[in-house]
C-alpha cells in the first residue's frame, strides 16, 4: 500500500474515535468543574471563612468561561488525533502492557509526567505574559480576574494549543502507558479546577512547612489572575521561588486567610 492511500486508511481509522475522544475530555471537565461548582459556590460548604477575594463572578463569566472550555476540548482532541495519528508511524514511544516495564515505571512516568508539566507550564505561563503574546493568546483566561471553576480550561485556541503540547512533548522522551496519560489527565484537570475555585482548601502549617510550602496552593494562583505579574507556577511553586516571581504578600495572604474562623467572616458580614 502507497503512503497516501496507508495515510488516508490510518486516518479513516480514527474517525469513530473523535466523539469519544472530546467526551471524555469534556466530560472530564464538567464533571469536575460542576462538582466543584456545586460545592463552593451553591452548598454552604465549611471553606466559606476561606474566599480568597470579596468579590464574586457574575454568571455571564461563567457561560463565557464553558464556552470557551468547550474549544480547548476542540483543540485538545484534535492535538490527541495527531498524536494517535504519528504514533502509527513509530514517532512516539507509547506501550500497551504494563509489564513490559513494570508498576514502579508506570508509578514514575506519571509523575515525571507531571513534573515536565510544571517546568513547562512555568516558562510557557511567563512567555504568554510578554507583550508580544498576551493579548492575542492568554487575555481570555485573564478576562476571569475572579475565577470560578469553569475558569479551568477558559483559554483561547492558541492557548490550548500551547498546554496541549505536553502531551506529545512527553511522549517523544520516554515510554509513557495510557494509564498514565489517563491518571496526569484527571490530576491536572482536578488540580487546574481547585486553583481557580476561589476558596482556599488547605491548612495553615502547610505555608510554613520547609517542604510543603512549595505545593502551590489555590490563594497563590487567584493572586496571579488578580495581579498578572506574580505566581506563573501549575503545582508548584519552585520555580517562582528560584526565580523571584513569587507574590511579595503570597504568604502574609495565604496565613491570613487559612487562621480565619468561620465566625470572623459572620461578624463581618453583620457590621456592613
Amino acid at each position: 500500500m502507497c503512503f497516501h492511500k496507508q495515510l488516508f486508511q490510518y486516518m479513516m481509522d480514527l474517525v469513530p474515535q473523535i466523539p469519544i475522544i472530546f467526551l471524555i475530555d469534556f466530560l472530564r471537565y464538567f464533571i469536575f468543574a460542576g462538582l466543584a461548582f456545586l460545592i463552593f459556590y451553591i452548598w454552604k460548604h465549611p471553606f466559606q471563612s476561606r474566599k480568597i477575594q470579596e468579590k464574586n463572578a457574575k454568571p455571564s463569566q461563567f457561560r463565557k468561561e464553558f464556552l470557551y472550555s468547550v474549544s480547548s476540548v476542540i483543540v485538545y482532541t484534535s492535538v490527541t488525533l495527531i498524536v494517535l495519528l504519528l504514533r502509527k508511524y513509530g514517532y512516539f514511544k507509547f506501550y500497551e502492557r504494563i509489564e513490559d516495564y513494570g508498576w514502579g515505571y508506570l508509578i514514575l512516568s506519571t509523575l515525571l509526567i507531571l513534573g515536565i508539566q510544571d517546568f513547562y507550564f512555568y516558562w510557557t505561563h511567563r512567555l504568554m505574559h510578554t507583550r508580544l503574546f498576551y493579548k492575542r493568546v492568554h487575555k481570555v483566561h485573564h478576562d476571569s480576574v475572579t475565577p470560578s471553576p469553569w475558569t479551568a480550561y477558559s483559554f483561547s485556541p492558541w492557548e490550548a494549543l500551547i498546554h496541549s503540547l505536553i502531551m506529545p512533548i512527553v511522549v517523544s522522551i520516554f515510554p509513557v502507558h495510557p494509564l498514565a496519560l489517563m491518571i496526569f489527565m484527571t490530576f491536572q484537570i482536578i488540580r487546574n479546577v481547585l486553583g481557580h475555585s476561589g476558596y482556599e482548601i488547605f491548612p495553615s502549617w502547610m505555608g510554613t512547612n520547609k517542604i510543603l510550602k512549595f505545593v502551590n496552593s489555590n490563594t497563590n494562583h487567584d493572586m496571579h489572575h488578580q495581579s498578572f505579574k506574580y505566581n506563573y507556577g501549575l503545582y508548584t511553586t519552585v520555580w517562582d521561588y528560584l526565580f523571584g516571581t513569587v507574590h511579595p504578600e503570597y504568604e502574609k495572604t495565604f496565613a491570613e486567610l487559612t487562621s480565619k474562623k468561620p465566625e470572623q467572616i459572620e461578624l463581618q458580614e453583620s457590621t456592613t
